[in-house]
């Protein structure tokens, strides 16, 4: 069985699980050096802006979808939405400016709360493997340890937000890290799963980031079906 049927299968299980199931119920590694930090500083897309009606995609119980320019592939359920956004121009010169994010979301949810992007950050010649950012954990820590701002000085407590590192492993090629992320000021609480991994898209080296956001105490009605796209994906092979 190809890989894409093997992943169409598993999301086609886990789904039709999750149906039933809702049917029945009615220190710290090193400091990251600064060109990784200015690579992961470009790969989070929190927040992401939406730009675009939803569209559905109704032609069968499961849609790949193969982006024609930057070459990913991720399989979804066919009643999940398709937005098209962009990440917004950080305020971090290391940040870099805004790039386009393909994102899917469950039909009638709160797009903010529940949904998995996909955004591309321009990698220099220096970066041909994951192992290039470190290991599993080394990545993982530096892309959640500068969103966690616990203190902010007086009269910014609005910024103030938690995030906590939860696992990261090596998964083939990719990296996959699974992270807490709430800011108090906006109520936003949530888990995070992030797959990345290195890709050539036939033009320029890239590094992709898949960030699934669910909310925390729905992780029995989201996670499994979320965790089996993330699972699906697949980026272009790298140029070496």
């Amino acid at each position: 069985m190809s890989t894409t049927a093997h992943a169409r299968a598993h999301i086609a299980h886990t789904v039709a699980g999750e149906r039933s199931r809702t049917r029945t119920r009615a220190n710290a590694r090193d400091a990251v050096p600064s060109s990784r930090r200015t690579l992961l500083a470009g790969a989070v897309t929190l927040p992401v802006v939406f730009v675009s009606t939803p569209r559905a995609v109704r032609a069968a119980e499961l849609t790949t979808y193969t982006d024609p320019r930057l070459k990913f592939q991720v399989t979804y359920p066919n009643d999940w939405v398709t937005l098209a956004g962009e990440t917004p121009a950080a305020e971090d010169i290391l940040g870099g400016g805004a790039r386009d994010v393909f994102t899917i979301a469950p039909p009638d949810a709160d797009v903010g709360k529940i949904n998995i992007s996909i955004v591309a950050t321009p990698a220099g010649a220096d970066f041909t493997k994951m192992g290039s950012l470190g290991d599993a954990y080394g990545f993982g820590f530096g892309l959640t340890a500068p969103l966690n701002r616990p203190k902010v000085r007086k009269g910014r407590e609005s910024t103030i937000q938690y995030c906590e590192l939860v696992d990261a492993v090596q998964k083939g090629d990719y990296y996959k890290v699974e992270y807490t992320f709430a800011k108090p000021s906006t109520g936003f609480d949530s888990l995070q799963f992030v797959l990345a991994g290195l890709g050539y898209d036939g033009r320029v080296s890239h590094l992709y980031t898949a960030t699934a956001t669910l909310p925390r105490g729905e992780e029995e009605k989201w996670r499994s079906t979320v965790e089996a796209i993330i699972d699906s994906i697949q980026y272009p092979p790298t140029l070496y």
